[in-house]
């Protein structure tokens, strides 16, 4: 009898935390999913979009006005180029979407707040417990009025474990430093 009450206690925990996880970091986006987040992008047009609410939950330290940066996951790729689509009053197509929709990455744009000549001058890695998470592949992102230049990283999703606590690593010549983030706040 303890054994089926405890098997009934544990099976109503693990279905109550269905539900809080399906929403973090969504692999796969359903069809409103996408209409969403391009409705969100048209809506947030331009650099606005990075102020919104829900592409500030996928930004760290000061980004992006500072050292930091962002999570792109498939909702916020589709979100932030409806925005810059918006801005030049176009819209995105079914190709682009249908790029995102297959991808099997997803992105971390750092703001480094050094001159960069080279990306071997820049390592961006993911820290979950014991794990070190490093890109498929880095790639140069855009270069600022000032000093800073993007970078980015590109990882896998089966990489990754989205419920796990991580940390973003940025190593460069001069300087190294650490963000906390939680893919539950990610969309």
């Amino acid at each position: 009898m303890k054994y089926i009450k405890w098997c009934a206690i544990a099976i109503s925990i693990i279905i109550s935390g269905i539900p809080a996880l399906s929403n973090a970091f969504d692999i796969q986006l359903t069809p409103e999913q996408i209409q969403e987040a391009d409705e969100y992008g048209k809506k947030h047009k331009g650099k606005d979009i990075f102020y919104s609410d829900t592409v500030k939950q996928a930004c760290f330290g000061e980004y992006p006005k500072g050292p930091g940066g962002l999570i792109m996951s498939k909702y916020m790729r589709i979100a932030v180029t409806s925005a810059m689509h918006a801005m030049k009053e176009k819209t995105l197509t079914a190709e682009d979407i249908k790029e995102i929709q297959h991808s099997t990455t997803f992105n971390v744009v750092v703001n480094i707040d050094e001159d960069i000549q080279a990306l071997e001058d820049v390592q961006i890695m993911l820290k979950q417990g014991t794990n070190i998470i490093l890109p498929q592949n880095t790639e140069f992102g855009m270069k600022y009025k000032d000093r800073r230049q993007s970078v980015v990283g590109i990882f896998l999703y089966d990489k990754i474990n989205p419920n796990a606590d991580t940390t973003i690593l940025i190593k460069t010549r001069k300087d190294q430093k650490e963000y906390k983030i939680d893919f539950s706040d990610v969309k």
